[in-house]
């Protein structure tokens, strides 16, 4: 007796396609979300100076957001340890919740617990809400 040839059931026809479909799936959300990290704009922040005054005790640092979107600058690390930001003024304005706003100056001050040798340079870090970091050298001034 001659073998028969026997077809796919419509079992497995259904376990092929529910495969193609996850696999489709799983491509166009990886294709999706590349797409949108490459288009929506990542914080930015230049740290044009950083000095901490060992007599007040104080971290001085003159930021410049050069966009393309606002920040808003949580707290900050110098010497490994973490500080909260107390103010941060645009000229005369006093900046609210420490957002600053594209193309603006600031001048952040938070007020730091460490004994440090004048002349000397410390590195710390500013720290956005988002978790992202810039990293400056602060000067320890008298």
């Amino acid at each position: 007796m001659p073998a028969k040839t026997r077809g796919m059931t419509s079992l497995e026809i259904a376990i092929i396609v529910a495969i193609v479909l996850i696999i489709a799936v799983a491509v166009g959300w990886y294709l999706y979300t590349t797409f949108v990290a490459s288009t929506t704009g990542q914080p930015r922040l230049n740290i044009v100076s950083a000095e901490f005054s060992a007599s007040d005790k104080e971290l001085n640092i003159t930021l410049v957001n050069p966009g393309p979107v606002d920040v808003q600058l949580s707290h900050v690390e110098l010497a490994g340890k973490t500080y909260p930001i107390s103010s941060c003024m645009s000229g005369e304005q006093t900046i609210q919740n420490n957002v600053i706003k594209l193309g603006q100056n600031a001048t952040c001050t938070a007020s730091i617990d460490l004994t440090l040798t004048p002349g000397t340079m410390v590195p710390g870090r500013v720290i956005l809400s988002g978790g992202q970091s810039f990293p400056f050298n602060a000067i320890v001034k008298p």
